[in-house]
């Protein structure tokens, strides 16, 4: 009967602080995870691909420039009859 008694309370107290620690463990996460969280993650990406557009127009505008004689001009010069290659 005493064994009964101590295997039931060292079950009951085994379950109590698991409980406990994933309670804790839970709450530490689902702070990690809140609306700042996400405002921050979402804040970052939209400034990312700010970047990124704002880096390729420079870098577009950088060889349009380079390759401006091979580009037809609007007062009705021909322009050679070359292919516009772009390896940069």
């Amino acid at each position: 009967m005493f064994k009964r008694i101590i295997w039931i309370a060292a079950g009951f107290g085994a379950g109590l602080s698991s409980s406990f620690w994933v309670k804790r463990v839970v709450k530490k996460h689902a702070v990690d995870y809140t609306t700042s969280a996400a405002t921050n993650f979402l804040a970052n990406s939209v400034k990312v691909t700010k970047t990124t557009l704002s880096d390729a127009a420079v870098e577009s505008k950088r060889i349009a420039s380079k390759y401006q004689d091979r580009i037809p001009s609007r007062l009705g010069q021909k322009s050679r009859d070359s292919l516009l290659i772009l390896n940069d």
